[in-house]
């Protein structure tokens, strides 16, 4: 079973006063006739001086093993606030790239446009070349890494236009767009026409396979999907059919 430290303080004060009396005890076995008075007024001054240091060192041990205790609590508490808090953090960013990543469909009413993107990098294709091959080296669609960049929409808009950008992540270079209809863009591949898939009862992903063909860049590759809504249908008016007279 454990023991406080204050107990364990206690209980070593009193074993040291304890002993301090024994010892006392043994030495004073004498009869009190042959010693003499002042030598028994030393004795017993010695002996409250011992009991007095006893008590205040036990309690000054005492008190530095709480002192050192408090700070080691202190510590431990910041350590583990430190960690919640980059918990928190850690999981703040998934939630906003996770976003990102989707793309968030912006609201827009009857009549009205919007658009949403979708970001995503793309590494460097990787080829094993063997020694004994010669020329440049050059990714082929057995080893190229495909994906599909989806971007969110609302399931009641009409998309009206699909736009790929890229560059090379982490550069001054602006994003290069490519021109229409173009299965191209530097060493990007695209599909040749997007697909779309429902995502729930509001919203719709609008994909497109895009790959990176370059051995030594990753690139960053942009997907904007702009659409539209509807106007709404005019009210169709209908006659109304005369009474006979």
């Amino acid at each position: 079973m454990g023991l406080s430290e204050t107990i364990v303080a206690a209980i070593i004060g009193a074993l040291a006063t304890m002993g301090t009396a024994i010892f006392q005890l043994i030495r004073n076995r004498a009869p009190e006739g042959s010693k003499p008075k002042k030598n028994r007024m030393r004795s017993l001054v010695a002996t409250i001086a011992l009991m007095i240091g006893c008590v205040v060192g036990g309690y000054a041990w005492s008190s530095l093993k709480a002192v050192s205790a408090k700070e080691d609590l202190k510590s431990t508490m910041k350590a583990e606030f430190a960690e919640q808090f980059a918990a928190l953090a850690a999981r703040q960013s998934e939630a906003a790239r996770d976003q990102d990543s989707d793309g968030g469909a912006i609201a827009a009413r009857h009549g009205e446009t919007g658009s949403s993107e979708a970001l995503a990098h793309l590494p460097p294709c990787h080829i094993d070349a063997h020694p004994d091959e010669v020329g440049p080296v050059t990714c082929s669609d057995r080893v190229a890494q495909t994906i599909s960049l989806c971007a969110s929409v609302p399931s009641a808009a009409l998309t009206t236009n699909v736009r790929i950008q890229a560059r090379v992540p982490k550069s001054e270079s602006p994003w290069q767009e490519r021109d229409a209809s173009s299965p191209t863009l530097g060493s990007l591949r695209l599909g040749e026409a997007t697909a779309e898939y429902p995502v729930s009862a509001d919203q719709r992903s609008v994909c497109l396979d895009v790959s990176n063909r370059s051995v030594e860049d990753t690139l960053a590759v942009r997907l904007i999907v702009d659409y539209a809504f509807d106007p709404k249908p005019p009210v169709e008016l209908t006659a109304a059919t005369p009474s006979s007279s």
